[in-house]
């Protein structure tokens, strides 16, 4: 039977099955195939196909991890990103790196990856937008507010429109206060276009926004306490999340938000004078409740470290922890036992690097 005899639905439930990588060689088979692939129901199918897979196959080959770290060339004002995928084997872990780019000189805050894509940004160089899995990479447009400059920014995807956003928090040069910020909204795809939040709101800690679930979450405060600051990417409005009631009393410069794969949205107790620094609470969001989970150290500090990634049971931490790996290892929240994660020291060039979940997708930007 030739090509020309199989069904072209046959072929696109077979093509959506195929990892990106041998995806990309295919576009060269024939036109057909080449306008399948970079046809946007398809990439959007090949995703949810892909996300589905990892998360009804619970075993190590599925997780994989993308390392970004960025090198600095002093003598041509040029910096260079670089992203290295890692699957997890336990004894033969393999890191191979998927995309090296060349942009602005500056250093870089890197937000965790959405559906493939991952943004990094500094206040100076402006904000990037890669897909380390086909090579692709964009800057995106400056803001159009005069007397702003960048303070802070978010990415995530718009389930309803499936559309790209960026949220930017602009802060006004002159200003000492809140204010003088105001929010930007990007939205990327078929009808792109941008809008203006004035201010009203408060940003106290300067970090990004926190992607999960449809919404851009940060930390913030008044007078009653901290609470969650939530930013719904479809409608564009805000809400409010409390926090559990058990940590409501603390400071709010204790505490972190992370996003840890799979729209995961995690409050990190940072109060390590709770038994002698060997203990890491963590808040799990469920959508309406908090979880509580908790790392616990035999005997040695967590101060050093951070939570990172979830898979099947496991958090993964980066940073130092004394006996363990070097820089990542895996903590099971039910054995309470922690494994070393990679050996990559040959192959990674720099002790500062980022690490996320991340899966590969043909995504890239309509700007």
């Amino acid at each position: 039977m030739g090509m020309d005899s199989i069904p072209d639905s046959l072929i696109f439930e077979f093509l959506i099955r195929v990892p990106v990588k041998s995806l990309s060689r295919f576009k060269c088979v024939n036109k057909f195939w080449r306008s399948l692939i970079s046809n946007p129901d398809f990439i959007y199918t090949q995703l949810q196909t892909t996300k589905s897979t990892l998360i009804n196959h619970h075993d190590d080959s599925s997780n994989c991890l993308i390392i970004s770290y960025l090198l600095h060339d002093h003598d041509h004002n040029l910096t260079t990103v670089h992203f290295y995928t890692i699957k997890d084997h336990h004894d033969h872990p393999s890191a191979f790196l998927e995309f090296s780019a060349q942009v602005t000189y500056d250093s870089y805050h890197f937000l965790p990856p959405c559906n493939g894509l991952l943004c990094f940004y500094s206040a100076r160089a402006g904000i990037y937008v890669c897909n380390p899995s086909i090579g692709y990479i964009v800057r995106i447009p400056d803001s159009i507010a005069s007397g702003f400059r960048l303070l802070s920014c978010g990415f995530g995807f718009d389930q309803h429109t499936r559309s790209y956003k960026i949220i930017r928090i602009l802060e006004k040069i002159a200003a000492d206060h809140d204010d003088g910020l105001r929010i930007e909204v990007l939205t990327m795809g078929v009808n792109s276009r941008m809008k203006m939040i004035y201010g009203g709101f408060r940003f106290p800690n300067r970090q990004p926004p926190v992607y999960a679930n449809g919404f851009f979450y940060w930390i913030n405060n008044n007078s009653s306490g901290f609470f969650i600051q939530s930013f719904d990417i479809g409608s564009e409005r805000f809400g409010i999340i409390q926090v559990p009631e058990k940590v409501s009393g603390k400071d709010w410069r204790l505490f972190s938000l992370e996003e840890l794969g799979g729209d995961r949205l995690c409050l990190v107790d940072l109060d390590f004078e709770m038994e002698g620094k060997k203990r890491m609470d963590l808040w799990m969001f469920k959508g309406v409740s908090w979880v509580q989970e908790t790392i616990l150290h035999p005997s040695e500090p967590l101060d050093a470290t951070r939570p990172v990634a979830f898979n099947s049971g496991e958090i993964l931490l980066h940073g130092f922890i004394r006996g363990l790996d070097p820089c990542l290892n895996w903590y099971h929240l039910q054995t309470r036992r922690f494994r070393g994660a990679y050996n990559y020291t040959g192959q990674i060039l720099s002790p500062y690097f980022h690490v996320r979940s991340y899966v590969q997708s043909l995504v890239s930007l309509q700007l």
